[in-house]
């Protein structure tokens, strides 16, 4: 079955309609409207994009490979619609290795009224301080038109100042959350942030949310904050110490995207965050990690709109808000690799959920108006995890772009829709812009290389004649595929993937009305009791949802079609 991709979903007269403009990974910048239909397609990067008021784009000329950094753009620009670049900006550091200069752009950037702008980067350090291990340093730095650095400010500088426990200092010691390949901590991961902007707390004599004051998360550190511009200080902060503020949100963890709801907007003053969920932060090392790095875990994402000041919460979207049980079905709502928000002048909020490839208008009664699903995919011959990825998705006003408005009708999401129905435009090409295949949007996370390596494991096999299976969806499987193999391995089994490699061959040239489950016995430990699992590659066969024979160790194609034939048939 083919999922119907583009605009799969649109309630106009509910919509805050507008131009959609949204990152790919390898496919560029796209701006299209309600229904899906390219007004562009920019052959550019961009971590994320964005438009200015008069039309013109913001992104990436390309960012440095993968095998020396980690998502770094080389240059920012701002492109007019017809590609043209009219600024630039590469200067914050000499690569002495590569012999370039660059921005070490990432994660995000703000173009400010004076025309400066305000970008995320990185910086390579050695503090002991923190680590004995080299250091990848969160920079937020603003530039003037003319490629000065005007002000900076460094989060290695005020480690001692985010308040981090005597435990949460001893983990990042010994593991800054380490990107292996390039023997570097990320210990922060500070995935977006915000200025402040006009305020009624500040109108109100709060001057920690003076209206050029910057708002940040931190996904690594299950961290929130806002900094004082002038002062060069974090005056206001949740995370990442496990306080009363921080159960009081029931926990921050992933938290990827953050602003402050502008003034004149529903909810105003109010905070509002796209928490990824996954696994992230340090603490006392538990059942989830032996370490105490990535030490706090939940499986679906959340939005919370919060009060800054009492810190209640005012709207949230859970699964459970959208009608999914929390438990079963919180997959549907789960986005562990990137997200943002976008407060709508109607009062909706957009979603984009970055490792689904989706991009969702919900009302303030946990209404979806509007749906739209990528229908780009990653580079095939890259072993990526995530195939539809999407880096942050923004809506504009129509009068951001002089040109006709788009005529643009409602969507019924029950119509029998197997492809894309949107139309597709020539791609805008971009001088000295280099689309990079080698960057992987999926480990922004900066999880272990063994972490990485079984999220793209499960991912493809999810797509392949065996799927994985679980305990807890052990009997509804098995139940729905009443003729079935189950291959029980684990991670340190050298023999289970020859099984599970010939079990696929056979169902798909010979068998193909068989179903065939892998269940990771690492992941399952209950298992090894329950089916009285002794060795892997644990082979089992059920017919009319029962046991009828098992088997222990690899078996050639032939005897394993021998058994099929047996047992099965």
């Amino acid at each position: 079955m083919i999922l119907p991709t583009g605009t799969t979903i649109y309630k106009k007269e509910k919509c805050c309609s507008g131009y959609n403009l949204v990152a790919t990974p390898n496919s560029g910048v796209l701006l299209f409207d309600m229904n899906g239909n390219e007004i562009k397609h920019f052959k550019i990067n961009a971590m994320p994009a964005k438009m200015l008021k008069n039309g013109n784009i913001i992104g990436t000329t390309k960012f440095r490979k993968s095998d020396v950094s980690s998502q770094d753009g080389e240059s920012l620009i701002e492109i007019e619609q017809d590609g043209n670049v009219v600024w630039s900006y590469n200067k914050f550091r000499f690569l002495e290795k590569e012999s370039i200069w660059s921005a070490r752009a990432h994660g995000d950037y703000h173009r400010l009224e004076n025309g400066n702008t305000l970008i995320l980067g990185h910086d390579t350090i050695v503090n002991t301080e923190i680590s004995d291990k080299k250091l990848l340093d969160e920079v937020i730095y603003e530039v003037d038109l003319n490629g000065n650095v005007v002000w900076k400010f460094s989060f290695s500088n005020h480690f001692n100042e985010i308040g981090y426990t005597e435990v949460q200092k001893n983990v990042i010691y010994r593991n800054p959350n380490l990107i292996s390949n390039l023997e570097i901590g990320d210990y922060l991961h500070i995935t977006s942030f915000g200025v402040l902007g006009e305020n009624k707390w500040y109108e109100q004599g709060d001057r920690r949310f003076a209206p050029d004051n910057i708002i940040f998360s931190s996904r690594q550190s299950n961290f929130i904050g806002i900094i004082d511009k002038q002062k060069r200080k974090i005056v206001w902060q949740i995370g990442p110490k496990e306080d009363s503020l921080f159960r009081k949100l029931h926990g921050i963890i992933g938290p990827t995207h953050i602003q402050m709801i502008k003034k004149g907007l529903n909810g105003a003053g109010n905070i509002l965050l796209f928490e990824s969920g996954a696994e992230s932060g340090y603490g006392v090392p538990n059942l989830n990690s032996s370490t105490g790095i990535n030490n706090y875990r939940r499986a679906y994402s959340r939005v919370l709109e919060f009060n800054p000041i009492t810190y209640d919460i005012k709207w949230k979207i859970t699964p459970r808000d959208l009608g999914y049980s929390t438990y079963l079905n919180g997959y549907k709502f789960y986005s562990p690799y990137g997200g943002s928000l976008q407060r709508l002048e109607n009062g909706n909020t957009l979603v984009s959920m970055g490792s689904a490839g989706i991009m969702y208008e919900i009302t303030e009664d946990h209404e979806v108006v509007w749906r739209w699903v990528c229908p780009y995919r990653v580079n095939a011959e890259q072993n990526f995890a995530i195939k539809n990825y999407i880096y942050q998705g923004f809506r504009y006003p129509y009068n951001y772009l002089n040109r006709e408005k788009p005529i643009e009708i409602s969507v019924d999401q029950n119509e029998i829709r197997e492809e894309n129905t949107g139309t597709r435009v020539k791609e805008t090409f971009v001088e000295g812009v280099v689309i990079q295949n080698d960057i992987d949007f999926m480990t922004m996370a900066m999880e272990n290389e063994d972490e990485i390596a079984l999220q793209r494991e499960i991912i493809s096999m999810e797509s392949s004649k065996v799927k994985f299976i679980s305990t807890e969806n052990f009997d509804k499987r098995i139940a729905e595929n009443p003729t079935s193999i189950v291959i029980f391995g684990g991670k340190s089994c050298v023999h289970c993937k020859s099984v599970r490699e010939i079990v696929i061959e056979l169902i798909e040239e010979e068998f193909g009305e068989i179903a065939a489950f892998y269940l990771d016995i690492d992941e399952n430990k209950s298992v090894r009791r329950t089916k009285k699992i002794d060795n892997v590659p644990l082979t089992v066969m059920y017919k009319n949802s029962v046991e009828v024979h098992r088997f222990v160790g690899e078996v050639t194609y032939d005897d394993m079609a021998l058994k099929i034939e047996e047992y099965l048939l």
